[in-house]
């Protein structure tokens, strides 16, 4: 009897196994894929090998999942929709021309092929020692690993309702993340960078859509601290005018602090707006993650306190420089507006939040007479 039971366990779950692994397939076939890529570290700062990540759709349905290599990292192949992006591609990701490296392998042959047994993405660590990386090894349908996903299906409704509105942001999704001898984690990851890359191979190419997600560090099991998501690359964590109180002909000095991402390299621009005239100057990098700029305060700055919004956006490989295109549509959905929430978009905005500052223009004693 105890046999019969454990056979019909075994048929069912590769039942469940195939019936998850065809309706990825089926999503992903409807679309082409966001080639994803993250990293996940202990508490010790060291990467996590063979974690479980699984990403979410809207519907708590698995829309990929992966094992982190022996560097920590990650691949996912995920639908817009499960990012919430706009199926229609605006134009305004940074052109980055080459191999992605991120993705081993004959990339056009990866890229191209039709999603076999449900699973897409692998990293570069893995395709190195994977015959056939598009099975991503353990993760073929049936796999070890993919049993293993089987429970961690659904995240808690609790952890759920908590991120309900942060998990539908753009380039936001619902992730569950499982490790021996570490906390769970769930919860929304996001992307911090997305590129369009030209993948070339054999006298083939394809142009695609990369991104980035958080790094997440895993908590030590049975500890009281979360496993979180570790969000602060391209973070504005200093804007500041020097002086912030100034009279007309006055030069200011203004500065911005952007943590810039290890990984990629990122080429970006980085551009500041007065909120009323709608004047706008470009900030140049000098060390580091420090921008800056000297601003003449013309007769087009208003008298009392006014805002100086900063705002970072991708920067074409090809063409560096300001985008005259992605500055419009920037400010046509109002994400320059001190008065507006501002809601980041990884389709227009590199920058994760809009760095602001406030400068106060005063008359001089003899206007004042």
């Amino acid at each position: 009897m105890k046999v019969c039971v454990r056979r019909s366990s075994v048929l069912l779950r590769v039942a469940v196994v195939a019936a998850i692994t065809a309706a990825i397939a089926s999503s992903a076939l409807a679309e082409d894929p966001i080639w994803t890529t993250g990293k996940i570290i202990g508490p010790d700062g060291k990467p996590v090998v063979g974690a479980v990540v699984a990403a979410y759709d809207d519907s708590n349905k698995i829309v990929d999942f992966a094992r982190t290599d022996r560097n920590g990292e990650y691949a996912l192949a995920l639908p817009k929709r499960a990012l919430h992006l706009d199926k229609h591609n605006p134009g305004f990701f940074a052109s980055v021309v080459g191999t992605a490296t991120r993705f081993g392998g004959d990339t056009v042959g990866f890229v191209t092929n039709p999603v076999k047994q449900g699973v897409q993405a692998i990293t570069s660590a893995e395709a190195a020692t994977v015959a056939d990386p598009i099975t991503k090894g353990e993760f073929a349908a049936g796999g070890a690993i993919a049993g293993q996903v089987l429970n961690f299906i659904s995240p808690p409704r609790h952890s759920a309702n908590k991120v309900k509105n942060e998990r539908t942001l753009p380039g936001a999704l619902m992730m569950k993340v499982v490790a021996p001898k570490s906390n769970d984690l769930v919860d929304v990851g996001k992307i911090y960078w997305m590129q369009s890359e030209e993948l070339r191979a054999g006298g083939k190419s394809k142009r695609t859509i990369a991104a980035w997600l958080d790094p997440i560090k895993l908590a030590r099991g049975g500890e009281d601290e979360k496993s979180k998501v570790e969000g602060q690359y391209l973070k504005f964590t200093h804007v500041r005018l020097e002086p912030s109180l100034a009279e007309h002909g006055q030069t200011v000095h203004l500065s911005a602090k952007l943590v810039i991402p290890p990984d990629p390299h990122v080429d970006i621009v980085v551009v500041a707006r007065h909120a009323k005239t709608g004047e706008t100057w470009e900030l140049h990098p000098t060390t580091g993650d420090s921008f800056e700029t000297d601003i003449v305060i013309g007769k087009k700055f208003t008298f009392n306190d006014q805002t100086i919004s900063v705002l970072a956006y991708a920067e074409i490989h090809e063409k560096p420089g300001r985008r005259k295109d992605v500055e419009k549509a920037i400010e046509a959905a109002g994400m320059w507006d001190p008065q507006r929430v501002f809601v980041y978009d990884p389709l227009l905005v590199v920058s994760r939040n809009r760095g602001e500052a406030v400068l106060t223009v005063v008359q001089t004693e003899k206007r004042k007479r």
